[in-house]
């Protein structure tokens, strides 16, 4: 790990829990170095905070200070716009009785010390199935919707200017059982169980925590062998242990994970979270082995090269069959290198990634 990338996690512990970071890691620190590989990870609106609390002498110039607020002030601009984005999506949609389950995004970021601080992606909820095109005739009516872009369990829309992802499943995974055990999951607590947060006094439903919780480490195992897991997710999970542990149905969660096969996974994830975000370990999750901390060294040291959908190492491209055979050759290294987080998984994405490439080029014709 080099020393930039020591001083980031330095800064993203201090933000997060309040605690000082070691003056003397930042003795002539690269700031512009910093502020780049957090702009790779994501996390640019969590600096300013975490760089507070060294002393004076440690700090950054006036001039940079001003820069990394300046960024923290659009980060929390551009969350006030989702927030009103969402309560506009959720209104239009609960008027016509559609019951919406927002995920990930603004959710996980209720979880922050300050929720404003964390930088937004898109906006993503699921309704069911059978509500789907209904959802997008009333997505249309308060935004745009691209009909022609159906991926394999979600839409496309644009609400006042922000990207929205309408899901009619939670998430695609590759292996056919555990795509199949998710979507059983997901049908046993919607829309009955769903549980709801508070976003500027409007009431929305969220997932209830034991099911959030997997669903979060599937989404990062996603992301893993896809294109490339960023800090953000990391951070995500990590804030989210520390506000719902003790409110999971722990053996429930153990029968969701081995539904899933990602036990490991949240073995591994949630050792990021302790050994390298600084988040106290939960009662409820046993001490790592040192097994387990050896392929957590080896995901964090990914995470920070490759960052936030690859963005560190290699950028997707879709323009023919050579861009094709480019991306299809980045996912196969990464599931062989990184088969130990979720060998199920890995190995399907080697067949999924290739049969879907010819599914998109079939609906793409039909469309």
């Amino acid at each position: 790990m080099t020393i930039v990338e020591q001083q980031l996690l330095a800064i993203i512990k201090a933000t997060l829990w309040g605690t000082k970071p070691e003056a003397s890691l930042f003795h002539g620190a690269d700031w512009n170095a910093i502020d780049e590989i957090a702009k790779l990870q994501t996390v640019r609106g969590l600096l300013i905070d975490g760089i507070s609390l060294l002393p004076s002498k440690f700090m950054p110039n006036e001039e940079l200070v001003m820069d990394f607020v300046g960024q923290q002030r659009r980060i929390e601009v551009q969350n006030i716009a989702h927030r009103e984005a969402i309560i506009k999506i959720d209104q239009a949609l609960q008027n016509k009785g559609i019951t919406v389950a927002f995920m990930k995004g603004q959710m996980t970021a209720l979880r922050y010390p300050s929720p404003l601080h964390r930088q937004p992606g898109d906006i993503d909820f699921v309704v069911s199935k059978e509500k789907f095109s209904d959802t997008l005739d009333i997505l249309d009516t308060i935004g745009k919707v691209d009909r022609s872009i159906i991926h394999e369990h979600h839409g496309m829309a644009w609400v006042d200017g922000i990207t929205v992802e309408p899901h009619y499943k939670v998430h695609n995974y590759q292996r056919p059982s555990t795509d199949k055990a998710m979507q059983e999951m997901f049908m046993d607590i919607y829309p009955d169980q769903l549980a709801k947060a508070d976003i500027d006094g409007h009431q929305v439903h969220i997932f209830p925590p034991t099911f959030e919780s997997v669903f979060l480490i599937s989404h990062m195992v996603n992301h893993v062998y896809e294109e490339g897991l960023g800090l953000r997710q990391v951070i995500d999970y990590a804030t989210f242990l520390n506000k719902c542990a003790d409110c999971i149905n722990w053996v429930k969660h153990d029968d969701y994970l081995n539904c899933m096969r990602m036990e490991r996974a949240f073995r591994i994830f949630s050792c990021i979270c302790v050994d390298y975000l600084g988040l106290s370990r939960p009662s409820q999750i046993k001490p790592f082995s040192n097994d387990e901390k050896y392929w957590a060294m080896k995901m964090i040291n990914d995470i920070l090269a490759v960052g936030n959908f690859g963005r560190g190492k290699y950028v997707f491209h879709h323009n023919g069959w050579k861009d094709a055979f480019r991306n299809y050759r980045w996912v196969i290294n990464r599931c062989i290198n990184l088969r130990f987080v979720c060998p199920s998984e890995a190995k399907w994405w080697i067949v999924s990634k290739f049969t879907r490439f010819f599914w998109k080029q079939k609906q793409a014709k039909l469309n």
